[in-house]
């Protein structure tokens, strides 16, 4: 649905586009493993936020007809809404590719040391490349192995489009998903090109793996500890303490600045408590590796 949307919208937007520098965003749409071209992926954009503008426009003059029955009035005061609208849209989607890029690498290279060590089992059985690469994209269909799609379309390449090992082994090095994948693929073109062991490589290669992944967990469990501390202040001690002192407060008449005390207390069960465990959960989202 989203490509074909997205194609329409370069149907409308194309030509006005024309001549635009797209660099950038091809660079991070190739990483998010987003299959379109930037100049489809920005004209997908601004339909989305036009529709986005309109659509804020309108509720906000509903809502603002609701109150004020004054059509002229209503209308004014419905375009900062419609505004602030596209204006979100156009962050969430400005930066979703890098977001989508990011996920991607952690769950590549959460999973990359497991993939290596079947390349290198498949190596060392006199499995060839081409070969391994449609074992490991079977694998990562099926869900056993995670490596964001990447297996899958190396094997794409080899099998329906036709392209020589080294050339689409080399294509998916320069897509640079993960710094850890590009090397390894480099180093197998190197290896391969060379004549060299690719199973002594692929072995040395997850050895190396292996000691990094186990230093990335240590930091990660060392994190986690904080998060845990962060959470036991933030989740059970504060809004305890908090709320202690606003009944005491409120008890012997005092307020805080303008406000009742006891209507504050609302705000910090309702506001503050959910609003802190949410962006403690996105940050245990973002750093926790995807481990098929």
């Amino acid at each position: 649905m989203i490509p074909e949307l997205a194609f329409f919208a370069y149907r409308l937007f194309g030509r006005r586009l024309r001549g635009w520098q797209f660099k950038g965003l091809d660079e991070r749409l190739r990483r998010a493993g987003l299959l379109m071209p930037g100049e489809v992926y920005f004209s997908f954009v601004l339909l989305i936020c036009l529709v986005v503008f309109f659509g804020g426009w309108l509720n906000g003059f509903v809502a603002f007809f609701g109150l004020t029955r004054s059509p002229t009035f209503s209308a004014l005061l419905s375009l900062p809404v419609g505004v602030l609208a596209a204006v979100v849209c156009l962050a969430f989607l400005y930066f979703y590719p890098s977001v989508r890029a990011g996920k991607r690498r952690r769950e590549i290279e959460a999973n990359l040391p497991y993939a290596v060590s079947m390349l290198s089992i498949l190596s060392a059985a006199g499995v060839p490349v081409d070969r391994a690469f449609g074992l490991l994209a079977m694998l990562e269909r099926s869900g056993q192995i995670g490596l964001a799609g990447e297996a899958m379309v190396i094997n794409r390449d080899l099998l329906l489009l036709g392209g020589d090992l080294i050339s689409v082994i080399k294509e998916a090095s320069e897509r640079k998903v993960s710094p850890h994948l590009s090397s390894l693929l480099q180093g197998m073109v190197s290896t391969i090109q060379s004549g060299g062991g690719l199973t002594t490589y692929l072995q040395e290669e997850w050895r190396s793996l292996m000691r990094l992944h186990r230093s990335l967990m240590k930091e990660l469990l060392d994190f986690m500890t904080i998060v845990a501390e962060i959470f036991m202040a933030v989740m059970v001690a504060f809004p305890l303490i908090l709320i202690v002192m606003l009944i005491i407060m409120a008890s012997i008449g005092g307020a805080v600045g303008a406000a009742a005390p006891e209507s504050i207390v609302p705000l910090v069960v309702y506001g503050l408590v959910p609003a802190a465990g949410i962006f403690l959960l996105i940050l245990v989202d973002l750093v926790t590796p995807r481990v098929m």
